[in-house]
């Protein structure tokens, strides 16, 4: 080759690594920006459609808890005495323990006890933001260790109960030697970089999506290190546990036949896992999938009202008619479970209890 095409070269091969670099840093810069917008600090909202414990105080006592996690103190409660066991509730993505409410009146009101907390940067637990999906596993993980060491609860046997980023912690937490009895896991995800690439579909379309998975395994890696992308099908197999997988076919945010734990049943190799599509319109969405079939309804009833104010203000609904708005729904009714389902989560506990 003659100086002239050496030079060429050269040339060339710069320009593409120039390329590549600067592709690359923007690339983790807006992801960075992103993870800033998704897993930013999740308040208590003012104004809920469900029950929370003001509505419940009288039937159920609660007691404060706290521990740390990864830097960060969490802070939630242990809610009733039942004598059957320990059920920890565990909360997903911009949540908190107030909106597992429902689930924790069912279980206090079926003679367990129940510990539920926030998820570092959620409501009362600190952090400056809930920083990503992996971060429920870290939490969960500090939470069982807390119950391992705490007098009034280290000798209760112990069951996970997990929605969505909750539905991904509560498998994915049986990779550790954490002395479970059984699972239920509601919308959960196998991995957070699944469930990360799946955004990244939806939202720029799979070709470019494709460009940006190196850089979003990248990242994740760089925030949780040997715990970014830890899976829930490998906990689920080593565990040998029961563990209840239901998931919605009507799922949008954790699509049960891609990055849902469900969908990857050919690799589940565990026995005694059980899985329940809720195929049945209304109640087979991401949110909707725990709740009974007349809640359900009941909800789309009171959305077309809050639809029509937001038309008839032009989407800024005066606070006096939001208030009464929201005082106008029953919220127990809005908060029923599934009768049947948990019913069948229920006896699954009391079985895998009462066995070892």
């Amino acid at each position: 080759m003659t100086a002239k095409g050496k030079k060429i070269t050269k040339t060339i091969i710069i320009s593409v690594l120039c390329t590549v670099l600067s592709f690359s840093a923007v690339s983790l810069l807006v992801i960075n920006y992103y993870f800033g917008q998704v897993f930013s600090r999740a308040e208590l909202t003012g104004h809920t459609e469900f029950i929370r414990y003001e509505d419940i105080k009288e039937d159920i006592p609660r007691y404060e808890i706290s521990f740390e996690s990864g830097g960060n103190t969490l802070k939630g409660n242990v809610y009733g005495n039942g004598s059957k066991g320990l059920v920890l509730a565990v909360h997903g993505l911009n949540s908190n323990e107030e909106e597992t409410m429902d689930v924790i009146h069912y279980f206090c009101k079926s003679g367990w006890t129940v510990l539920a907390y926030n998820h570092s940067g959620c409501y009362t637990s600190g952090g400056e933001s809930q920083k990503g999906l992996a971060q429920s596993l870290i939490d969960l993980d500090a939470a069982l260790t807390f119950c391992e060491n705490d007098e009034k609860l280290k000798s209760l046997p112990k069951v996970l109960f997990g929605h969505s980023m909750g539905g991904y912690a509560v498998c994915s937490v049986l990779n550790f030697n954490h002395d479970i009895k059984a699972v239920a896991s509601f919308s959960g995800y196998n991995t957070p970089y699944e469930e990360l690439c799946y955004f990244v579909r939806k939202f720029v379309g799979d070709i470019f999506g494709a460009t940006q998975y190196p850089y979003m395994w990248l990242y994740n890696k760089m925030l949780f290190g040997d715990k970014a992308d830890i899976s829930a099908v490998d906990g689920i197999n080593k565990s040998g546990i029961p563990v209840i997988l239901v998931h919605g076919n009507n799922d949008e945010t954790v699509p049960h036949d891609s990055a849902g734990i469900i969908a990857h049943k050919e690799q589940i190799t565990n026995p005694f896992v059980k899985y329940i599509l809720r195929e049945e319109n209304v109640v087979n969405s991401h949110t909707k999938v725990i709740y009974s079939m007349d809640s359900a309804e009941y909800s789309k009833e009171k959305d077309k009202e809050k639809d029509a104010l937001k038309e008839k203000y032009n989407n800024e609904i005066p606070e006096n008619e939001l208030k009464a708005y929201y005082e106008g729904i029953d919220k127990f009714r809005m908060s029923e479970l599934d009768e049947k389902l948990f019913g069948e989560i229920n006896e699954t506990f009391e079985k895998a209890v009462a066995e070892k």
